[in-house]
C-alpha cells in the first residue's frame, strides 16, 4: 500500500508520463575546444505530446568508444535551454561526442535515437598532435535552407578587423520560422564535415523503471537495496539526507526489485547525498546507486594523420590557450554550490522544543557531559560499551521507551557512539524535540538533531548500508556575456576562439549583428540554425578567412 502511494507521489510530482518520443537537438557553440575550456551550447527539445515534454535534459561528454567522462542537467524553459559543460583540463588530444537526452528517452525502451553532436579536443599539454580518432562513417547533416542568406563585405579578414554580417529571411518565411540560434567562432578543419550535422545513435541502457517519467523541476535518483549476497532486498526504510543550515530528509519503501526513488525538486548544484538502508533482515545490506549516463554503442573509427593545415590550427588553438592563462591567470573551480528551495521555516521534524547553545557554556569534553550538564530531559548512558539514548515525553508526562530519531548534521545516527567524542568545542547547536512526531508512515519517540561546528561526515566512512556521494543536480543557472569586440588600447592578446552567440525567439526580415576577429589566425564560421513550426531544423552559414 504504501509503495503504491508512494510511486503515484513520485508520478504527480515529476508531473507526466513521456507517453511520445522526445527529440533532442544539441547546438554547441564551437566544433573544438581545448582542455579546459568551457563548451556552451543550446537545447532545442519537442515531443508528440507538447504537455508531456521533459524541463530536464541531460549533457554528457563520452569518447568515440562510448566511455562517460562528464555529465550535466540543464533546465529547460519551454522547448529550448542554454547551459555549459567544462572540459577537463587532463582531457587527451581525440574526438568526443556530446550527447542529450532526457530520462523520457533514457528510459523509453527502444524506441527512437539520440542525437550526438561531435567536438574535438585538443589536450592543452601535448606539443606532438599529429594522429587523431576519427569517426569512419557519413553523419545526419541538417538540411540546408537556400532562401535564407548570409552576407558580409568581403570573404578574407585581418585579426582583430571589424566584420558586419546582415541576414535576410524572405518575407515569406519568417513567420515560418519561430527561434533561430546564431553563432560566430572559429572552426576546427578536422571536423569541417561534421559541424553541419549530428550523429543519429540507439541507446544501449535498458529500461530501469516500471514508470516511464519526465523530469520537469527536477532531477530522479534511482538505485537498488542489496544484500551482502547480491540479492535485492524488498520493503527496505531507505532515507535520503542532504546535510544543510535546513536539512533535507526523505523515504521510500524499496519495492520488490529492492529499488528506491528519490525526485529532488528545484535542486541546482552538487548535492552532499547521504542515503541510508533500513532492512527486517539481520543481515547487513549495501545501496547501489544507478548511475545517470545513458549508455550509447561505440562509433566506428580510423586514424587520420593530420594535414599540415589541421596540425598549424592546433599548434595555434593550444598556444593560444596556454598565453591566455598567461596572461589572465587560470581559474579555479568554485567550491561545490548547492540550493535547494526550502518550503519551511525549520527542519522536517519541525519546530523544536528546546534548542541548547553548548557555546553559552564551560568545557565540556565529551556528550556524556554535554548531555548531563546541558541537555536536560535528554537521557544519554554509557554502559559496559552500550549507549543509549531517551527523550523526555512532555506529551505523557514520562520517558519515552524507544530512542529518539537522532541526527548529526541533519543524517540519521543509528550508531550512539558516534556522540560520544563531541564536547562543547564541537557542538554549533542542539535540537530537541519532547513528543511524538512522525513524518509520513514513520513515527519517531522524540528527536535528538546535534549540529556541528565544521558539519564533517567522516564518521560516514565504513558505515554499513550507507552510500554517500556528491551528487549534480540541475547546472546552476549561469549567463556569459560573449565579448564581440577587442579590448582597446592593450597590449594583452586577443585570443578569443567565439565571437557571437545568440538565441532569437522572434525574428525578422532582415538583422545584423557585428564582431571582432581575435588574433587567432583561421577559418570562421557563421552559422544560424533554425527551427520551423514543425519542429524541423535546418541551417544556413557562411565561411569566412581571418589571416
Amino acid at each position: 500500500m504504501v509503495l503504491c502511494f508512494l510511486l503515484i507521489l513520485l508520478a504527480w510530482l515529476i508531473k507526466g508520463k513521456a507517453g511520445a518520443q522526445e527529440n533532442i537537438h544539441l547546438f554547441p557553440d564551437r566544433n573544438f575546444a581545448v582542455s579546459g575550456d568551457t563548451v556552451w551550447f543550446h537545447i532545442f527539445i519537442y515531443s508528440e505530446n507538447e504537455g508531456e515534454k521533459s524541463g530536464v535534459v541531460h549533457v554528457q561528454l563520452d569518447n568515440l568508444a562510448g566511455n562517460h567522462i562528464s555529465k550535466v542537467s540543464v533546465l529547460c524553459n519551454g522547448s529550448s535551454g542554454t547551459g555549459y559543460i567544462q572540459i577537463p583540463d587532463s582531457l587527451s588530444t581525440g574526438v568526443y561526442s556530446l550527447t542529450p537526452f532526457s530520462l523520457a528517452q533514457k528510459n523509453g525502451g527502444n524506441r527512437g535515437h539520440l542525437n550526438q553532436r561531435l567536438i574535438t579536443v585538443y589536450n592543452r599539454f601535448e606539443e606532438d598532435i599529429s594522429l587523431l580518432e576519427v569517426p569512419d562513417f557519413s553523419m545526419q547533416k541538417y538540411p540546408e535552407e537556400n532562401e535564407v542568406t548570409i552576407t558580409t563585405k568581403k570573404e578574407k579578414f585581418s585579426r582583430g578587423e571589424s566584420v558586419t554580417v546582415n541576414i535576410h529571411i524572405p518575407e515569406s518565411k519568417v513567420e515560418k520560422f519561430r527561434e533561430a540560434v546564431i553563432s560566430a567562432g572559429l572552426t576546427d578543419p578536422v571536423l569541417a564535415d561534421f559541424s553541419l550535422g549530428y550523429v543519429p545513435t540507439e541507446k544501449l541502457t535498458k529500461r530501469e523503471m516500471p514508470l516511464e517519467l519526465v523530469e520537469k523541476n527536477g532531477v530522479l535518483i534511482s538505485g537498488r537495496v542489496l544484500s551482502e549476497g547480491e540479492v535485492p532486498i524488498a520493503n527496505a526504510i531507505v532515507l535520503l539526507s542532504i546535510p544543510d543550515t535546513i536539512p533535507f530528509f526523505d523515504y521510500y519503501i524499496s519495492d520488490s526489485t529492492g529499488t528506491f526513488y528519490f525526485y529532488l525538486r528545484n535542486a541546482s548544484g552538487v548535492a552532499n547525498l547521504v542515503i541510508q538502508a533500513i532492512a527486517n533482515s539481520s543481515g547487513k545490506c549495501k545501496i547501489e546507486l544507478s548511475h545517470s549516463f545513458v549508455d550509447i554503442a561505440p562509433m566506428v573509427t580510423m586514424r587520420k594523420m593530420l594535414t599540415h593545415r589541421e596540425v598549424e590550427f592546433a599548434k595555434e588553438v593550444v598556444q593560444a590557450t596556454y598565453y591566455n592563462k598567461l596572461f589572465r591567470g587560470y581559474q579555479i573551480s568554485a567550491p561545490d554550490y548547492f540550493s535547494m528551495p526550502m518550503q519551511f521555516q525549520y527542519p522536517f521534524y519541525g519546530p523544536p522544543t528546546k534548542t541548547y547553545d553548548p557555546g553559552l557554556f564551560i568545557d565540556l569534553p565529551d556528550f556524556q557531559e554535554v548531555s548531563r550538564e546541558i541537555l536536560h530531559g535528554v537521557y544519554y548512558r554509557e554502559k559496559k560499551g552500550n549507549t543509549t539514548i531517551r527523550m523526555l515525553d512532555q506529551g505523557g508526562h514520562s520517558v519515552f521507551n524507544q530512542e529518539p530519531l537522532r541526527l548529526l548534521d541533519g543524517v540519521p545516527v543509528f550508531d550512539n557512539a558516534v556522540f560520544a567524542p563531541l564536547g562543547t568545542n564541537e557542538i554549533k547547536k542542539v535540537d530537541a524535540v519532547f513528543y511524538k512526531r512522525y513524518y509520513g508512515d514513520l513515527m519517531f519517540d522524540g528527536v535528538l538533531s546535534v549540529y556541528t561546528k565544521n558539519s564533517s561526515l567522516d564518521w560516514l566512512v565504513f558505515k554499513p548500508g550507507i552510500a554517500h556521494e556528491k551528487y549534480a543536480c540541475l547546472q546552476p543557472e549561469k549567463i556569459f556575456y560573449f565579448r564581440n569586440e577587442r579590448v582597446p588600447d592593450t597590449n594583452v592578446p586577443d585570443l578569443r576562439k567565439v565571437f557571437y552567440r545568440s538565441a532569437k525567439g522572434k525574428l525578422s526580415s532582415d538583422f545584423q549583428f557585428d564582431f571582432s576577429t581575435s588574433d587567432i589566425k583561421g577559418n570562421v564560421e557563421i552559422c544560424v540554425m533554425l527551427i520551423d513550426d514543425n519542429n524541423a531544423v535546418s541551417y544556413v552559414h557562411k565561411i569566412i578567412e581571418v589571416k
